[in-house]
């Protein structure tokens, strides 16, 4: 009888290590930056991490072609993403959120610091960049 119960202890055991270790490799492959630019704000979701800055908020914004990433103080370096509150020295502690792949970004200074991102490709993060900048300048 032990065996018996020993035997579904692992097989249990086993069952839930598979469904976490899917889970884990899933958020590796899959895991995406999703931004919406609205009329009042920016949002950025990637993962756990969510980030809303309103354009009342914002200072400066600007694109630039490469950036030093810095080190992670919280959050993800997944296989296709920078996810979360990184640290550098140019930004200091700052929230990324860019595709590895993607060497074009959009840097808002906003009043509590510096957010980083980018969309899947350059011409998508160019057409961004024109929308946010469009309505950042239009806010008065």
């Amino acid at each position: 009888m032990e065996k018996k119960e020993l035997f579904k202890k692992n097989k249990t055991g086993m069952i839930i290590t598979a469904v976490l270790l899917i889970a884990i490799a899933a958020l590796l492959i899959f895991s995406k930056v999703s931004i919406i630019a609205d009329e009042q704000s920016i949002t950025i979701k990637s993962g756990l991490e969510r980030l809303t800055i309103d354009y009342d908020d914002m200072v400066k914004v600007e694109k630039v072609d490469s950036i030093t990433v810095g080190s992670r103080v919280m959050g993800a370096d997944l296989i296709k993403i920078y996810s979360g509150t990184f640290k550098n020295e140019q930004y200091g502690r700052y929230k990324l959120y860019v595709y590895k792949n993607v060497k074009d970004y959009i840097v808002i200074e906003h009043k509590d610091g510096f957010a980083v991102f980018n969309q899947d490709t350059s011409e998508l993060t160019d057409s961004l960049y024109n929308d946010i900048l469009e309505k950042f300048t239009n806010k008065e």
